[in-house]
């Protein structure tokens, strides 16, 4: 199951609702960090007013992802009336997310007003524990969310493109808070009850040290629970049902209600317009039953009865592969039958599981419990060979928290679903065992923190002096390129003021040594680079300074040449002697 959490660590889960997967992409342009694969929304017991909505995405969130100034958001949108128009949204744009579950505040947005609202919220993620959700919390109180809305998740990639987009769920989740009716539908909504829902009742202990052995006594486990289940007729087809451990509702009471019967929805789906099913008991006795809460994404609903039928214990956490399982029913139209398997695997998650015990058409909405007699879920259906065929030992149940909120209103127990089952005992020895190993591993988190702390501290430092140390290099870097420049600028001035020696500083140009890249740095051997062209430098404008000294006294020096012009002959002495006119050199 994914870990949720809200800025308090320890907080205990009181209700929550999560919608179905979300298999489609909505938009035309898939982006995969912005695809969702479901939402949900949480109330923990660190602030009852609080209410926690649950982006789940496909891939790892980004702390920038919502802060990449092409307008890529996301939201959570809340309808009140029911109508398909949002009241408020939640907004997650235009922030940086933290990555550790601390918040990042801002307010909600009154869609109804256009307007921002007073109320804030808090946005926080947990990447760093790997989690793909973007939480947001917000006062219930503060936005006048009723206990009854709609609501759905949004996340979009480039707003002014709006081609990458994907809403989870679609169409939107009909959402039950805890004590709601549900609404007084008259069928045709998919979530809906008629009276106010029964509450759980507080489970009496029962002990298991081993939930993958059987029974004991697997008889006298399945004559106790028999009583309990009955099979619910609708529209001619029939399917199975259990008398489920609830208070029932003053209202329910009042109009003679004494039972509450939990069935697959689709068992009743044929007979959501009046209601009226039949419920034919253990022994064989046939009594009038009354359809009153109905959730078909969650393929759960409740039906309620005038008659006492004994009620199933079934609140606990949810069971784990291997565990013994048995199913009551009436598969096929055959009432009482029972049969063993185990759980084959789980979808912590979407609170559904498989199990290897047959069952067939008509088991539908049964009990599947655990050696101990607690139900675990509502047997739902079987799998399909690629032939078409049912596959044998290969059921699917639908675990029994998905009837809270829309068939039973869950507030008894703090976090059912995730605590320990009251049906194992603890003894005292195994509270201290745990308390121990809690401290232990606080104490063992808080010396890693320190020790991440100063590794963090300690690379900061490194950094910080590499960085240093590349703003000293690249200082060092352009002062040599600039005395290079310099040097080979004065040997080819020195070739133009001293065109006879112009050989010899064309030569001590073509030897000098490249300019260094200061842009890209190799710091391991920046410093033998720079020496080695530092003492060709050096070399180069010794050269240039003797070349410059050499062309001085070149130039200064006189020389001495002979002109003839037929017989007659002159000589002549000077820095740069020239025959007269009519006269060649001899």
């Amino acid at each position: 199951m994914t870990s949720l959490s809200t800025p308090f660590a320890n907080a205990a889960i009181t209700w929550s609702q999560t919608s179905k997967y979300d298999t489609v992409y909505d938009g035309k342009v898939l982006n995969s960090q912005y695809d969702l694969d479901f939402s949900s929304a949480y109330i923990f017991d660190n602030d009852p007013d609080l209410i926690n909505f649950y982006l789940e995405f496909k891939d790892l969130p980004r702390v920038n992802m919502f802060n990449d100034s092409i307008g890529s958001w996301a939201y959570i949108g809340l309808d009140y009336d029911l109508d398909g128009n949002d009241e408020y949204r939640l907004q997650v744009s235009e922030i940086t997310l933290k990555t550790d579950r601390s918040s990042v505040k801002d307010v909600a947005y009154n869609y109804k007003t256009r307007q921002w609202s007073s109320c804030p919220i808090s946005i926080f993620t947990n990447i760093d524990a790997g989690q793909k959700w973007v939480g947001i919390e917000v006062s219930r109180s503060c936005i006048g969310l009723p206990k009854t809305f709609d609501m759905y998740g949004y996340a979009e990639y480039d707003d002014n493109a709006g081609v990458s987009y994907d809403f989870a769920p679609y169409p939107s989740m009909r959402v039950n808070l805890l004590g709601s009716s549900g609404g007084t539908s008259t069928g045709s909504t998919s979530v809906g009850s008629t009276y106010t829902l029964p509450e759980t009742l507080a489970n009496s202990s029962k002990s298991a040290t081993n939930f993958t052995e059987s029974p004991k006594d697997l008889s006298k486990l399945s004559e106790d629970l028999l009583p309990s289940v009955v099979t619910v007729k609708c529209a001619g087809g029939s399917g199975t049902g259990w008398s489920a451990d609830a208070k029932l509702s003053s209202n329910l009471s009042a109009a003679g209600f004494k039972s509450i019967v939990v069935t697959n929805h689709h068992v009743i789906e044929d007979c959501l317009n009046s209601k009226d099913v039949t419920l034919v008991l253990s022994n064989s006795t046939s009594v009038a039953g009354k359809v009153v809460s109905w959730n078909e994404s969650n393929d759960v609903a409740g039906v309620a009865t005038s008659t006492s039928i004994p009620p199933l214990q079934w609140i606990g956490a949810l069971p784990k592969q291997g565990w013994w399982v048995g199913v009551l029913g009436s598969p096929l139209g055959k009432a009482n039958v029972l049969t063993t398997g185990i759980v084959s695997s789980m979808n912590s998650l979407a609170k559904t599981f498989t199990l290897t015990a047959p069952i067939n058409p008509g088991n539908s909405g049964g009990p599947v419990f655990d050696s101990t007699g607690r139900v675990l879920g509502l047997a739902t259906s079987k799998n399909l060979l690629s032939s078409g065929a049912l596959a044998e030992g290969f059921g699917n149940a639908h675990g029994v928290p998905l009837l809270c909120s829309t068939v039973i209103t869950c507030t008894t127990e703090k976090d059912p679903w995730g605590g320990i089952s009251k049906f194992a005992a603890v003894s005292a020895a195994e509270l201290e065992a745990a308390a121990k190993a809690e401290a232990e591993a606080k104490a063992k988190a808080e010396a890693e923190a320190l020790v991440k702390a100063k590794a963090e501290a300690e690379a900061k430092a490194k950094a910080e002096a590499e960085e240093r140390l590349r703003l000293d290099m690249k200082n060092r870097c352009i002062k040599f390129n600039g005395d290079l420049q310099l040097a080979i600028f004065n040997a080819k001035n020195a070739g133009v003021t001293y065109p006879s020696s112009s050989s010899i500083f064309n030569g001590i140009v073509n030897i000098a040594p490249s300019e260094l890249d200061c842009n890209y740095i190799n710091v391991s051997v920046f410093d033998s680079e720079l020496q080695n062209k530092q003492r060709i430098l050096a070399t180069l404008e010794v050269s240039i300074t003797n070349g410059i000294a050499t062309a001085q006294a070149n130039a200064n020096k006189k020389l001495t040449i002979t002109c003839i012009k037929g017989k007659l002959t002159k000589k002549l002495t000077a820095t740069n002697p020239k025959c007269p006119k009519g006269y060649k050199k001899k």
